[in-house]
């Protein structure tokens, strides 16, 4: 075992203890162990300061995408954009938990169909959040049931997660999202069952509402007492309707985009410059600490992947299996794509991980197709369960959650959804053994 092996699993032994007993805030830890495990290592300060700088330009782009987002859609909220869209879901939930469970899913799903996680979390979080804290289901299940819907219909051509995977692979994308769909199916109808299960632990939890109580909150939601200007509302909702026409579509790029909205919902909303100033600043107040963690995490992974340890981890850690294992190590690390993923994040997970599989795979007569389709399908649905993934801290921050609250609420249910998901893609032989 190297010494560069060794620092990395120590450091990741350390990393996750500390998030799951909220030792420290994650943006320090990002900042302080992966500097000492280069340290360690053999690495300078100058040469760090160099990945640092490669790794903070890889996430500016979506650092200032879920700045301006977020700042947008807390807006749209405060104009009662969100007030139309829960009164329009309303009108399909009954008083019954599981109506509300499964609509969240739903919609999570249908929203993720864009490929982009930040959206979804902007679009659903606060449409669905009144709603459950009405009824009293838990803020976690909520994030649980999107970070879900993420990984139902997340894998897109159009999606970051299948385009990290070509990139490597140099497959024909539809191919392999063709393959994909009917896992889809699989994933979304464990969603529903999965829905099923939260509802009862909600409904023993003290969640739920009576009937006469839910038809009271949903007159009181669907006929409020105060009523924004009916014109200004419209001209909102069709900005709020374009902007994510415009995001689906790509004709702009998703942070100039926001950018542009953000700058046209102050002028329409406040054209007072003082009142302007002030939102705006009332807003900053709540975005810093999640681009703090943005740019933390630019440390984090700009030290790990150009330092090599993330390299060296995947590559070593692999040699421990033992050959006759070989068909079937790509398996066995697709099982494990949860608790992987939520460790190194999506990027390392596909330019360290996936070409390892596939290089072991063809060496023994493996498809790289094969392997592919088995390390997407697995790893999509826990995207949003990793710290070291920035939209997690998107979800994190809209709920008030923290991150080992989130995991600890999520992580076996979603890691059980995932290995079934393999174990269906066996089954029905789109992936032979």
């Amino acid at each position: 075992m190297s010494l560069m092996l060794i620092t990395g699993i120590v450091m990741f032994i350390v990393l996750t203890w500390c998030l799951l007993k909220n030792t420290f805030p994650p943006g320090i830890l990002f900042i302080i162990l992966p500097t000492v495990a280069a340290l360690v290592c053999g690495f300078g300060f100058k040469e760090l300061g160099e990945y640092v700088a490669l790794g903070l330009k890889s996430v500016v782009g979506t650092a200032t995408l879920v700045a301006f987002s977020a700042m947008f859609f807390t807006l749209m909220k405060e104009a009662g954009v969100f007030d139309v869209i829960v009164r329009f879901i309303l009108r399909f939930v009954t008083p019954s938990t599981f109506s509300v469970l499964l609509a969240t899913l739903v919609i999570a799903s249908i929203c993720s169909l864009d490929g982009n996680a930040y959206a979804t979390l902007l679009v659903t979080v606060p449409a669905l959040l009144p709603i459950y804290e009405k009824m009293n289901i838990s803020k976690k299940t909520l994030l649980l049931l999107v970070t879900v819907g993420v990984g139902v219909t997340g894998i897109t051509p159009w999606g970051g997660s299948l385009n990290r995977a070509i990139a490597v692979t140099h497959l024909d994308i539809l191919e392999v999202y063709y393959k994909l769909l009917p896992l889809q199916g699989v994933l979304f109808v464990l969603g529903i069952i999965l829905c099923w299960y939260m509802a009862r632990v909600e409904n023993r939890s003290g969640s739920g509402i009576t009937p006469e109580a839910f038809h009271i909150m949903r007159q009181e939601m669907l006929n409020p007492t105060h009523s924004p200007n009916p014109w200004l509302l419209k001209l909102n909702f069709a900005l709020v309707i374009a902007t994510i026409v415009i995001l689906v579509s790509g004709w702009v790029a998703g942070n100039f985009l926001f950018m542009i909205a953000f700058s046209l919902a102050v002028i329409i909303n406040y054209p007072d410059a003082k009142k302007a100033q002030q939102k705006i600043k009332e807003y900053a107040v709540t975005i810093f600490p999640v681009i703090v963690i943005f740019l933390t995490i630019g440390v984090f992974v700009g030290i790990l992947q150009n330092t090599g340890i993330i390299k060296v981890l995947v590559n070593e850690l692999a040699e421990i299996f033992p050959t006759s294992l070989g068909p079937y190590l790509y398996l066995i690390l697709a099982a494990f794509s949860v608790p992987i993923v939520i460790l190194i994040g999506s990027d390392a997970f596909y330019f360290a991980l996936l070409p390892l599989a596939v290089g072991l795979g063809q060496s023994f007569n493996v498809s790289p197709l094969h392997v592919t389709i088995a390390m997407l399908i697995t790893e999509q649905i826990g995207l949003l369960l990793s710290p070291v993934i920035p939209a997690t801290h998107l979800g994190l921050s809209l709920l008030g959650l923290r991150v080992d609250e989130h995991v600890r609420h999520s992580m076996m249910k979603v890691w059980i959804m995932s290995v079934c998901a393999l174990l269906a893609a066996i089954t029905f032989n789109i992936i032979p053994v």
